[in-house]
């Protein structure tokens, strides 16, 4: 199994880390053949409209869109992967039946690190806010499967998963595991 990063930009090598701690292969994806040999993706924090452009200038948007195998989006990602971006008529890969607000939690200065839960076990697990979007609506096809302070900071929809925060920048590996086994 290959595992795939999307590398156009973003702090995309800390997602490597956490590949590399597991012990899994992995692939930095920049073009579209190597899009097509990995089986899992992880779409890491960045900025939406840049990597979005990127993406369509390559490319790779259409193929995102249609990527049918596991993929899990932090951050930017969950923008991107989002049906619907509150105030804001830009496409989306549509992946998951939620509405969000970007940079809900404010600037780069209000980014922090704060203890949520992980619900389907009810275990603290640490989240790192970066300008971090808000969940604001959440469809029936998404499960709930985290909070922080009662809101929703990350859903599962088959095999697609988004979390509003940074696991990737803290000693967590839990979701890179389950992108792993869906």
């Amino acid at each position: 199994m290959t595992h795939g990063i999307l590398a156009l930009q973003g702090d995309y090598y800390a997602h490597g880390r956490v590949y590399d701690k597991l012990g899994l292969k992995y692939l930095y994806v920049k073009k579209p053949d190597e899009l097509e040999r990995v089986d899992t993706l992880v779409i890491p924090g960045g900025e939406s409209t840049t990597i979005r452009k990127l993406a369509r200038s390559i490319g790779l948007w259409d193929m995102l869109k249609e990527f049918d195998r596991p993929m899990m989006g932090t951050c930017t990602g969950i923008i991107l992967m989002a049906h619907e971006i509150e105030n804001d008529d830009e496409e989306t890969l549509d992946h998951l039946d939620i509405t969000v607000s970007r940079n809900a939690y404010g600037s780069q200065i209000n980014s922090a690190t704060q203890t949520g839960i992980y619900l389907p076990d009810n275990n603290e697990i640490e989240m790192v806010f970066i300008r971090a979007p808000r969940i604001i609506e959440t469809g029936d096809r998404a499960d709930v499967i985290a909070r922080y302070q009662g809101e929703t900071v990350a859903v599962r929809q088959g095999n697609k998963i988004g979390l509003t925060f940074h696991p990737e920048l803290s000693d967590i590996s839990l979701f890179h595991k389950i992108l792993t086994d869906i």
